[in-house]
């Protein structure tokens, strides 16, 4: 009796340990509906829509001219640099009058990827869906306390993808996504 039950615990530590296996060795997939395989649904990973989230919510902020919730979401140091003028960053006071100012309409991030770098994340993503408007973005974003903060953002037009920048040239090649 018990050997059989000493059987019994032992299988059930196998199976459990089987689908715990399977469960981290499965393929990853991205989150962007166009390279998922036909037949699959995309899912996302917990930064990436931990990210999305903080995202959109700055962009309704920016869009209803919320300066409260936009203040509270900037880092005191926050500043935008664009492409165009990379030597002369934007700082927050100047990036908020605008915003309060302009009260921008901005589309859903899409293609978004998230570099975890403990108290840092590096969020790049493309808002916008028409190409010829379409913004390539990536933000900074600070851990403070159990929150985050927006501490830089770069941002530039998407562009064609026939754009010469170095070192793109490469052909693509399968990224195996981090968890």
């Amino acid at each position: 009796m018990k050997a059989l039950k000493s059987l019994a615990v032992a299988s059930t530590v196998a199976i459990a340990t089987g689908v715990l296996v399977a469960g981290f060795v499965a393929p990853a997939h991205s989150a962007d509906a166009s390279s998922a395989p036909a037949g699959r649904i995309p899912t996302v990973t917990r930064l990436v829509k931990l990210f999305l989230d903080r995202e959109e919510m700055l962009s309704a902020a920016m869009r209803a001219g919320d300066m409260p919730s936009l203040e509270r979401t900037l880092n005191d140091d926050f500043e935008l640099r664009t492409g165009a003028r990379a030597a002369s960053p934007i700082p927050r006071a100047d990036f908020l009058r605008d915003v309060a100012r302009t009260r921008p309409a901005s589309a859903a991030a899409s293609q978004m990827a998230v570099h975890d770098l403990g108290s840092i994340a590096i969020v790049s993503f493309v808002q916008g869906d028409d190409a010829k408007r379409a913004i390539f973005v990536v933000d900074v974003w600070r851990q403070s306390g159990t929150d985050w903060k927006l501490a830089i953002r770069y941002a530039g037009p998407a562009g064609a993808p026939d754009f010469p920048i170095q070192g793109a040239g490469a052909p693509p090649s399968e990224i195996p996504k981090k968890f």
